[in-house]
C-alpha cells in the first residue's frame, strides 16, 4: 500500500505498482527531460552541468536524465500507464517538458491512454538572451485526463489561465536544478478537486508535495535520490509546521457553501 503525505525513496516503477487502482486525483510531475544537450555526449554529461551555467553552488546530481528520444518514449510509457491505472476517472495530468521533449511527452500521455487536452505554457522572466535567435523562455505542461471532463458551465466551476508567468526558483530558495516556482504548482493544483491526493513520481524537491500541503491536499510521491528525498521530506515538515493548508481548506470549505446558497 502506497505511503500517504510522505515521501519515499524508492524507484518510482515498482512503486507505482502499490497503488490501488482509482486512488489519485491528479498527476502533476516534473521528471527528468533527458534533453540538455544537442549531441548524445551532451545528454549523458552531469545534471549539475546540463543545467546550472552560472557560478553559483552546484546543485546534487539527479538520477534518469541521459536517455535518448526513443527510450525516453517507451520508458514514459510505462509510468505513465501505471499512473493512468491507479487515477480516478476524469482525473488531470499534468507533465512538465521542454521544447525538445514536447512532442513526445504529448505522444507518449496518449500511449498510455489519456485524453490530450492541450499544452500550458510557463513563461520563466529571466531566461538568458541568445544572439541571433529566440529567446527559449518557456517551459510546457502538457494536460491530459483520464477519460471524460465535466465542463458544464454550473456554480462552483472551475475557470483556470492557460499559460503561466513565474520567476523561476533563485537563491537559496533554489534546492534542484531544474526547481520549478511553488506558486506555479500551486496554481497548475487547482485543476484537481479538493482534498484529493497528487502523485507525483518523481518528487525532486519536493514542491509537488509542498503545494499540496497547503492547498489541503494529500499526496504521493516518490524521489529516487536519497539526498533530495531527505531534503524534500524536510521541505514538507516546514510546510506542515507552518499550519499546512488549513485556509486553503476553510476557503474551500466556505465556497461549497456559498454556491449551495
Amino acid at each position: 500500500m502506497a505511503k500517504i503525505d510522505v515521501i519515499e525513496c524508492r524507484d518510482m516503477l515498482p512503486a507505482l505498482s502499490d497503488i490501488p487502482d482509482g486512488m489519485v486525483g491528479m498527476l502533476l510531475t516534473d521528471p527528468p527531460y533527458s534533453s540538455g544537450g544537442m549531441f548524445r555526449g551532451d545528454r549523458s554529461g552531469a545534471t549539475s552541468e546540463k543545467y546550472q551555467t552560472n557560478d553559483a553552488a552546484k546543485k546534487p546530481e539527479f538520477y534518469g536524465d541521459s536517455r535518448d528520444e526513443r527510450s525516453f518514449v517507451l520508458w514514459s510509457v510505462l509510468w505513465l500507464s501505471e499512473c493512468y491505472r491507479a487515477m480516478e476517472d476524469g482525473a488531470s495530468a499534468v507533465v512538465f517538458s521542454d521544447w525538445r521533449q514536447l512532442a513526445n511527452v504529448c505522444d507518449a500521455v496518449q500511449a498510455a491512454g489519456f485524453v490530450f487536452r492541450g499544452i500550458i505554457p510557463w513563461r520563466k522572466t529571466a531566461a538568458r538572451p541568445q544572439p541571433n535567435s529566440f529567446r527559449n523562455e518557456c517551459e510546457y505542461a502538457v494536460w491530459a485526463t483520464k477519460g471524460a471532463i465535466d465542463r458544464t458551465p454550473v456554480a462552483g466551476a472551475k475557470y483556470l489561465p492557460g499559460a503561466y508567468k513565474f520567476a523561476a526558483p533563485s537563491g537559496d530558495a533554489r534546492i534542484h536544478s531544474t526547481q520549478k516556482p511553488l506558486e506555479l504548482v500551486k496554481a497548475l493544483m487547482e485543476i484537481a478537486p479538493d482534498g484529493c491526493i497528487v502523485l507525483d513520481p518523481f518528487m525532486g524537491s519536493g514542491t509537488t508535495a509542498v503545494a499540496a500541503v497547503e492547498t489541503g491536499r494529500h499526496f504521493i510521491g516518490y524521489e529516487l535520490s536519497p539526498e533530495y528525498c531527505a531534503l524534500a521530506n524536510e521541505r514538507v515538515s516546514r510546510a506542515k509546521s507552518a499550519g499546512g493548508g488549513w485556509l486553503e481548506w476553510l476557503r474551500s470549505i466556505l465556497c461549497r457553501i456559498t454556491c449551495a446558497l
